[in-house]
């Protein structure tokens, strides 16, 4: 099965790839970062005597965020390794550069082509490569195990809706699944999906998902102050970030800054998932006649001058969460899954969010059971909700002070994780 995928792989490649690059050129869409995929990339580092590298590919910001998480793990416990990074997506690659820093490289993933991912295996030389999720490259995965790197799945996770579409392609998962020396998945369903596609049972290991992992950073009294000073909050001041945040939620959600801002004392931050939807936004605002201030613009030493700002920026989400009194989740009033709220929780935050949360329901359940997040069917509950704990000061504290409470109860799945990782380094 690797062989035959191998060869019509390349076969296909080889056939396409011509008019697909003049479609490419003259179009525009997807020249960014083609070079990288094809693996024309700056990585020059030499692997030092005796030390290991871990080749981590991820799907996007939310598996970046887990990357960061188990790398750190692993460098508490492995002082020496050496790291690169991968993702799917220029969003992901952008936020990875910004979160992960410049000691560790990040890059686009190959195309999972024959001589492309021979290229991206002889750059990088990994003893380890972790796939995040259900990342599952056949061609990445065989040629890494055939190159004796130990091959690891991590955060695993199958969902009852595509599940059916995986077993239609079973031969050729059950054929991929068999290169894991390790698959941690997040809860027992998704065991038992992985081990319907094929896993073996001794391999798989249930870790719990390190996107709950939530623990402030040791510095997070300067953090907030430093926000706060940043945008020209005053004590009195509530904070509302809407973050992450599709289309056509800020729509949904301006007529409820609107009203507020008459009544309370508020700073709303408005964070888009995807940056290039920025000026997209910023037509709805001025059709709306809202002034607004650019995070960019804040960061560059220019002062606010408004009560709604746009954050235009990678990689600041996480240390905004520190300011804020209130959180909207985005990607839950329309269905998108909803996104990570524990790091929003752990900084003490109450939560709300839309009706579709599926990528995080266990988290949002558990949010909603502690009175730390509330789940709210339209714009007009959250403004109710707003409302109410904007005048209720102590019913806001409470509700805050449960949010951070359960968020760091959350066991830490990041930890188990990278000991699946140490055992085979």
């Amino acid at each position: 099965m690797f062989f035959l995928y191998q060869v019509l792989t390349g076969m296909i490649f080889l056939v396409c790839f011509p008019f697909l690059l003049i479609i490419v050129l003259i179009s525009g869409k997807h020249r960014r970062g083609l070079s990288e995929r094809l693996g024309f990339i700056p990585f020059r580092e030499k692997k030092k005597s005796g030390m290991k590298r871990v080749w981590i590919q991820a799907a996007s910001i939310g598996e970046v965020s887990a990357a960061a998480s188990l790398i750190q793990h692993l460098k508490n416990a492995v002082p020496d390794l050496s790291f690169v990074v991968t993702t799917m997506t220029l969003h992901g690659r952008n936020y990875g550069r910004v979160k992960l820093g410049g000691d560790i490289p990040c890059f686009l993933a190959p195309l999972d082509v024959p001589f492309i991912v021979d290229r991206f295996m002889h750059l990088f030389l990994p003893d380890a490569y972790i796939c995040l999720e259900t990342e599952l490259w056949p061609l990445v995965i065989g040629k890494a195990r055939r190159r004796g790197a130990a091959v690891i799945l991590l955060n695993g996770r199958i969902s009852d809706r595509s599940i059916a579409g995986y077993r239609r392609f079973r031969p050729l998962f059950r054929n991929v699944l068999e290169n894991f020396v390790e698959i941690g998945v997040i809860g027992r369903g998704d065991a038992q999906r992985f081990e319907l596609l094929g896993a073996k049972p001794e391999v798989i290991t249930i870790t719990g998902n390190i996107k709950y992992d939530a623990l402030l950073p040791e510095d997070h009294p300067d953090i907030r102050e430093k926000q706060r000073n940043l945008l020209g909050i005053d004590k009195k001041m509530d904070v509302f970030i809407a973050g992450s945040t599709h289309d056509p939620e800020e729509e949904l959600l301006l007529p409820v800054y609107k009203r507020l801002a008459k009544k309370f004392n508020q700073l709303w931050l408005i964070v888009p998932r995807h940056l290039d939807r920025v000026e997209q936004i910023r037509k709805i605002l001025a059709a709306e006649k809202i002034e607004h201030d650019l995070f960019s613009r804040i960061k560059n030493a220019e002062p606010r001058r408004h009560s709604l700002v746009l954050v235009d920026t990678f990689g600041d989400l996480a240390e905004l969460y520190s300011i804020a009194s209130f959180v909207f989740i985005g990607g839950s009033f329309t269905n998108y899954g909803g996104h990570n709220l524990i790091e929003a929780a752990v900084w003490g935050n109450v939560l709300f969010f839309g009706p579709f949360m599926q990528d995080f329901q266990e988290a949002a359940d558990v949010m909603v059971k502690a009175g730390g997040g509330i789940c709210v069917q339209s714009p007009a509950a959250l403004e109710e909700q707003l409302i109410r704990f904007s005048s209720d000061r102590g019913s806001l504290a409470k509700a805050s002070a449960r949010a951070a409470a359960a968020a760091r109860k959350q066991p830490q799945a990041a930890l188990r994780q990278a000991g699946l990782v140490i055992r085979h380094l």
